[in-house]
């Protein structure tokens, strides 16, 4: 589709979204006019969509039958989250390219001959005329659900002028209909989930209903809203208390919640990792890609059957006995799976070393080496991910010789080699403070794969943590279950994803008030979800400084140069 970047994205740059945003003072009162709160309030955002979010929103728009094929700009990771990365990411020149590349292709599929009647609201009335009525149709349909908002009359004067213009260089209507669909989708306004304010009747700023109910659908869905959210969102109702409240509660209900949740749970362990994980096949014969996906879907699995299926108690992922396996897993766990495929829902001895999330393979071998097992990574890992905790980044001038060498004779263990680091001065704090975890979960191998010993050497699974020995890893589970950080990590985490932002003064509240409410709920993790969804600070939102606005309107100019 040649000649959309002359025809359409000049009329699409994200200089309109500045001039949207920013043309209403600040203001310190919450959406619901409640105005309890004393601070400052944070400003409006542009969150890059990740790369699961525009496949689900193209699946949702469209049809899943729509392919997606192309590469997308990196996510970037601050603070331990993708979704705070999200909102400082930019798209570079190059990876603009492929944006545009891949929406040539969706636009090219929704317009062919076989997919028109599907997924257009009309059709015109003779294919090589411009028909205003249906272009009109067309345009307000998918922009509202493409730019998350309600198209004013001039933005579908603009959208429309520009497929009409485009007739002149295509042969039908229905393929300057595709232009515009790929211009929409080559858009900032696609690609970034955009905060946009309005005054309400009290002269407060508020998030639009539109924008709210992007927050919310990207929150829970990971998606773009639905139907009825967007119907919600043009009544008005989001900004009551009994409408905000019933979308809530519908979208929690939801089979769709599995996506969100899904999302948050590859953002909150780092899950990504799994796309290059690899494994020594000469040590690790049995650990393939096959395994490696396996490994990474019965996580999960695994966290959804517990925390949204079941509802148990967040804690109780780090002893619950139940999962999922299927036959390629089986061979790593060394347990019979029925099924030749899919999955059985198996569950541990009560005296299995095999139980929580510590010891699951996606776990184990993920916080590993290609050809060994690490206990230091495992360490780092809970540390960082399950218990919010800052590990300092190891000394440039350490020697990792000795715990390399996995077939030293003098040290055939693990804890042996490691003892080095654990006794020299400037290594000493930080590996106190990771190794014992980690060598807990040395029964594990680097594939995840249970051994008692190592090089003929008994492995010893005791350590201490925060001040309490304990045996073996059961006994470090049920301490992690009672640790009071892992809760409130989880509360932190989900708070910032939501957001995709971190700790402002607002949050610093709002987190305290989070987590009296989880303790209530016995930790259930589906009501501290609908509880963040359904809180005034979830949509507060004030506006930038002065400074702020120009650098945001200088690079929407700046944008619509390199469009054009």
């Amino acid at each position: 589709m040649a000649g959309i970047k002359s025809l359409v994205l000049p009329v699409i740059g994200v200089g309109v979204i500045a001039t949207a945003v920013l043309a209403i003072p600040s203001t310190r009162e919450m959406i619901f006019g409640g105005g309890g709160f004393e601070g400052e309030l944070p400003p409006p955002q542009m969150r890059r969509l990740t790369e699961a979010q525009y496949r689900n929103t193209i699946s949702d728009v469209f049809s899943e039958d729509v392919t997606v094929v192309g590469r997308f700009e990196p996510e970037v990771r601050m603070d331990g989250l993708g979704a705070i990365g999200a909102s400082q990411a930019s798209i570079s020149a190059s990876g603009y390219e492929q944006y545009y590349g891949i929406a040539g292709s969706i636009a090219d599929q929704v317009v062919s001959d076989g997919n028109w009647d599907t997924f257009m609201p009309c059709s015109p009335a003779v294919s090589d005329e411009f028909d205003l009525q249906c272009a009109t149709q067309i345009v307000a349909h998918f922009g509202e659900m493409l730019f998350r908002r309600q198209l004013s009359e001039e933005d579908v004067q603009l959208w429309t002028d520009a497929m009409n213009a485009s007739m002149d260089q295509m042969d039908t209507f229905e393929e300057a209909a595709g232009l515009v669909i790929e211009g929409m989708l080559s858009s900032p306004q696609f690609l970034f989930i955009i905060d946009r304010v309005e005054e309400d009747e009290r002269g407060n700023v508020q998030l639009t209903n539109h924008s709210m109910a992007a927050r919310l659908s990207y929150f829970l869905w990971n998606s773009a809203p639905d139907d009825e959210l967007f119907r919600a969102a043009r009544a008005g109702e989001l900004h009551t208390r009994e409408g905000l409240a019933a979308q809530v509660e519908r979208m929690i209900a939801s089979p769709r919640l599995s996506q969100g949740t899904r999302a948050f749970y590859d953002d909150f362990l780092d899950l990504s990792r799994f796309a290059t994980l690899d494994k020594d096949r000469l040590i690790y014969p049995a650990f393939n890609q096959a395994v490696a996906e396996d490994a990474h879907e019965q996580l999960m699995m695994f966290l959804d059957y517990h925390l949204i299926d079941n509802e148990s108690p967040y804690p109780s992922i780090f002893t619950a006995k139940e999962t999922f396996l299927t036959r390629s897993l089986g061979m790593i766990y060394a347990v019979p799976v029925v099924p030749s495929e899919g999955w059985e829902l198996v569950r541990f001895p009560e005296d299995d070393i095999r139980g929580g999330i510590l010891s699951h393979a996606g776990f184990t071998a993920l916080h590993s080496h290609p050809g060994r097992s690490s206990a230091t990574l495992r360490g780092i890992a809970v540390r960082q991910s399950l218990l919010c905790q800052t590990v300092a980044p190891a000394p440039a001038a350490v020697n990792f010789t000795v715990v390399q060498e996995v077939d030293n004779p003098e040290f055939r263990t693990a804890r042996a080699r490691l003892t080095q680091h654990r006794t020299d001065a400037a290594c000493a704090s930080c590996h106190k403070f990771i190794d014992p975890i980690g060598l807990s979960m040395e029964n594990f191998d680097g594939a995840g794969m249970y051994r008692l010993r190592e090089h003929g050497e008994l492995i010893d699974t005791s350590g201490e943590v925060d001040g309490i020995e304990y045996e073996d890893l059961p006994a470090l589970e049920n301490i992690l279950a009672n640790h009071e950080a892992a809760t409130s990590c989880v509360v932190e985490r989900l708070q910032h994803y939501a957001t995709g932002r971190s700790n402002t003064q607002i949050d610093s509240y709002w987190n305290v008030d989070l987590m009296r409410r989880f303790e209530r709920s016995d930790y259930n993790f589906r009501e501290l979800m609908a509880t963040i969804a359904s809180s005034e600070e979830f949509f507060a939102v004030a506006l930038p400084q002065a400074q702020d606005q120009e650098d945001l309107q200088q690079a929407s100019l700046n944008a619509q140069e390199r469009n054009s």
